[in-house]
């Protein structure tokens, strides 16, 4: 944005940056549900009203260039994972992969005198892209201390309770990872309100969602180590490989994570290190194992689990709209 500034006699530029919320927008006061393509349109709209309200210098939303975007899902452990609490599945997770080029954000601890993760979240970051994935009840109830610290009103006890049991997997893209993207997006003729639909369209956010997550936490089941072990002796494989699967089990096991284990190999031996993961992957187990003193032998993958449901719900839809439309002509037809 231009203006001309009459105390200098030059044009001077300035930038306006928003970030948007499109369920908040849109007029939804919803803390915890993520926000779909649907919502988009109203929110821009409503956008464009406010915009418009507070200055002529906001324009409109299509004048707007693409910052970052969040990408996310929620995972509802009571519908998912019955019986499994938020904590156990953050501990699984916070022993995940940590790809190159990335770092696990940490905070200095005055009690413990180091460095340690927030409680509750595994956040990886890089120069391109935030990879956060977290207890959605934890975050909230965190907003809500500082909110009280702030002297403002807490976030309600009601939109906590709808958080109980929530982890939020969130891939958040920088400038760097949508520059090029937005650009494509801008040329590929959208013309309509949202110019970057093809960015911020439902399934953008799957494959994004999905690679990621695979690449993170992986697409096998958690099982104790004892469990996997029996799992991988049931494939009767020859003993050589065999060893390698259930070793590569033991040193995640021992190391705490499979980060910290993989961090233990350089060269062909990572490179072997990364193709036993890849054969556990293939039998849908993942690397990080369940504590014994949990009570509980397997895990679900919460990712597959959370499409299988979405699947089974669009499989009843149909159903319930051939039923519907059979009775309709049954009624329409003449006796």
């Amino acid at each position: 944005m231009i203006r001309w500034n009459e105390w200098s006699m030059k044009f001077n530029g300035c930038l306006i940056e928003v970030k948007i919320n499109p369920k908040i927008l849109g007029g939804i006061q919803d803390y915890v549900t993520a926000a779909t393509f649907q919502d988009m349109e109203i929110a821009i709209r409503n956008f464009n009203l406010e915009a418009a309200r507070i200055s002529p210098l906001l324009t409109q939303f299509t004048d707007y260039s693409l910052k970052r975007i969040d990408y996310c899902v929620n995972f509802d452990l009571n519908e998912l994972v019955s019986g499994y609490s938020s904590e156990l599945i953050m501990d699984l997770i916070k022993r995940s992969d940590i790809p190159l080029y990335y770092k696990e954000y940490m905070e200095y601890d005055s009690i413990a005198h180091r460095m340690k993760s927030k409680p509750g979240s595994f956040y990886l970051m890089n120069k391109s892209t935030n990879i956060n994935c977290y207890s959605k009840l934890m975050d909230l109830q965190q907003r809500s201390e500082d909110r009280l610290r702030r002297g403002l009103t807490p976030i309600p006890q009601k939109i906590l309770d709808f958080a109980q049991g929530i982890i939020r997997f969130e891939v958040q893209c920088k400038y760097r990872k949508i520059y090029t993207a937005s650009n494509r997006a801008k040329e590929a003729g959208n013309r309509n309100q949202n110019k970057y639909e093809t960015l911020l369209s439902d399934e953008v956010c799957k494959e994004t969602i999905n690679y990621y997550y695979n690449k993170i936490i992986g697409k096998g089941n958690w099982y104790t180590l004892q469990a996997a072990i029996q799992k991988i002796k049931q494939q009767r494989f020859h003993k050589q490989k065999e060893n390698r699967l259930i070793d590569a089990l033991q040193l995640v096991n021992q190391c705490r994570s499979l980060a910290r284990a993989k961090a233990l190999y350089k060269g062909n031996e990572l490179k072997a290190f990364k193709q036993t993961l890849n054969d556990l992957s293939l039998l849908g187990i993942s690397p990080v194992t369940i504590p014994k003193d949990k009570g509980m032998k397997e895990i679900p993958n919460l990712l597959y689990t959370y499409y299988d449901k979405i699947q089974k719900e669009n499989m009843q839809k149909q159903i319930a709209e051939f039923e519907s439309d059979c009775l309709n002509e049954y009624i329409k037809k003449p006796v």
